[in-house]
Formats: structure tokens, sequence, C-alpha cells
């Protein structure tokens, strides 16, 4: 049975949470929700539901919140020997990323403290038959802060959970695709995670000029599990509930093709992650590519190849290894 005192605390918070939101969209003035509305005569503003986000997405991440579709050339394909140098999968992300709120100083609205979700619901298919591998679920609720405009921190609440499809040869002993397995143990989560993430952000071209056409970005996370129960439930760490920490680190570039006519940017990012419970083996992931112009500040179009090496990004098969390339389509807000 629940604590009284805790369930009193979630109920205050949430309550809060939709009173922060809310306010400015039910303004006297009908102020709309995406602009800062200073906050009495402070030199603070808030920003209910703003469009961008304090905190970068990273780009090479293959974790990361996002909508997605792309197709994987499996060089190396420990999950499903049989399928290895036979074909490929089509990995499907719906995702996306929410701003609750944002305080700033009233000189710069770019900058202050700011709250923001995401979630994400990978899924992973086959390429010939569609037959689905495996289903994911990541989320995350975090508080992120940027004192200058060149770096900003983050620090969340993160949830990873996998579930194995239906139509997989989870035993790796080469035996025929199925399409109905009555055991139960085939649907049921073998991997979860509940960590608390701690994230910096540099961007030192903004150092030297804002509207300088490169853009460099350099980034670290370290995700640390801590047994217990907080606003979001028991945290849990299965399948290894002694392997409490993973991290990861990268960098990115971007070329502003025309500024003047705003014709989109070129990228090359990569990043390199590192887990405890895979014996702190290195995995390689490295993306380049194109964004499109986007169509309304906060949203990210990009087309890009991928390649990646290491850990399986299935995460019930964190312990087989999987190598590939390919192409892929991305959206981001």
């Amino acid at each position: 049975m629940k604590n009284p005192t805790t369930r009193i605390i979630k109920t205050i918070s949430i309550f809060t949470l939709f009173v922060c939101i809310l306010t400015p969209l039910f303004s006297k003035e009908g102020h709309p929700s995406d602009q800062p509305l200073q906050i009495g005569s402070s030199s603070i503003t808030f920003t209910g539901l703003p469009s961008d986000f304090l905190y970068p997405s990273y780009l090479a991440d293959p974790l990361a919140v996002r909508s997605e579709i792309s197709y994987k050339s499996l060089l190396i394909n420990e999950v499903n020997p049989t399928q290895e140098g036979q074909g490929g999968r089509f990995d499907i992300v719906l995702g996306a990323r929410f701003s609750f709120l944002r305080f700033s100083p009233l000189s710069n609205p770019d900058l202050g403290l700011e709250m923001d979700w995401g979630m994400a619901l990978p899924v992973y298919m086959n390429s010939k038959q569609n037959d689905l591998l495996a289903l994911d679920g990541i989320y995350y609720f975090s508080l992120g802060i940027r004192p200058l405009n060149w770096l900003a921190f983050r620090i969340s609440r993160h949830h990873i959970c996998t579930h194995v499809g239906d139509e997989l040869d989870r035993d790796g002993d080469g035996g025929e695709y199925f399409d109905y397995d009555p055991s139960v143990n085939a649907n049921i989560s073998i991997f979860v995670r509940d960590d608390y993430l701690f994230s910096a952000a540099f961007e030192p071209m903004k150092l030297f000029k804002d509207n300088y056409p490169l853009s460099i970005l350099l980034y670290g996370d370290i995700s640390i599990f801590i047994h217990g129960f907080d606003l979001l439930g028991n945290r849990n760490n299965k399948s290894s509930d002694h392997a409490y920490i993973w991290f990861q680190g990268g960098a990115e570039f971007r070329y502003d093709i025309s500024q003047k006519h705003n014709a989109g940017q070129l990228f090359a990012a990569g990043q390199i992650s590192a887990w405890q419970i895979t014996g702190y083996v290195p995995n390689y992931s490295f993306q380049a590519g194109y964004i499109l112009p986007p169509g309304r500040k906060g949203q990210q179009y990009k087309f890009a190849f991928t390649y990646y090496d290491g850990q399986s990004i299935i995460n019930n098969f964190i312990y087989r290894r999987e190598r590939y390339m390919g192409a892929l389509l991305t959206i981001e807000r």
C-alpha cells in the first residue's frame, strides 16, 4: 500500500504542473502560449508549451526520442544469425518531445530553466516478412537549464523497457519463424531500466559568432540507477540489478548551405556509449546527411546515412552484438 504522504505529494505536483501549463492559455489578454509572459514587474518571463527546447536533441543517438523510419542492412546479427547477410530490418520509431514550461530572463527568452518530457516507441521488423522482432518503450521527464547561449545542462528521470515480438527465433538456433508462441515468456519484458540521467551540452562556435555557418555540439551523458520509489513509480533494473551505470558522449557538426536562402544544413555526427551491464564494451554510432529547412521553430527533418557497431539496440538482446549500415528519415520536435 502506498504511503499517504507520497500520494498527497504526487497529487499536488500534478495539479501544480497543470496550472503552470494552462495559465498562459487562459490569460485575460489571450496571450499566445508560445510567447514569453512577463511575471509581474520582475525581469523573469514564463512560457507555457514552448515550441523549441533549451537542451538539444542528439543526431547520432540510436535511443533518442524522435519519429523515424529506417532500413538497416545487418552486417553482424547475433539476434537473428540466420538473417545475417540475407536481408535487413525495418525500424520504425514513433516519438516526440514536449516542452511543458520555461522560465527565462526578460532580456533573452532562449536562456533559462525548462521542464520537458519525451516518449518513443521503437518497433523492429524483419524487412522480408515484416515480422515483429521487438517493441521497445522509452520515456523521460527532465529539468533543463541553459545559463549561457553556448552551454546547457539537464537532469532526467529516464525509463527503458522492451518486449520480444511474437515472430522471432529468440533462441538463435536457426529455427523457422513462427507466427504464434503460446509461451507467455516470449512477450513479457525482461529488460527494464529506470535511471537518473545527467547531461551536458557545449556549443563552442557560439562563443565567437552566433550566425557563423558552422555549428558544433559536444555532449555527454551519464546515467545512474538508484534503488527506490519516486513520483513516476518504482525504479526497476532488469536483468542485472547491480549494473548501475551507462554513459555516452558525442560530437555533431552542421554547416548551413546558404543562410541567405535558408537551404538547410549538411551534418555529420558521431557517438560512443558504454554500459556496465555489457562490461563497458564501446558502442559506435555515426550519421551523416542533410537537415531540411524547418517548417516551424522547434522542428527538425533529416535524411541520413547511418552506421552502428555495438550491443543490439533491441534492448532485450543487449548482450548480443549487431553491426549495420542503412538510411533513415527522422522527424523531431
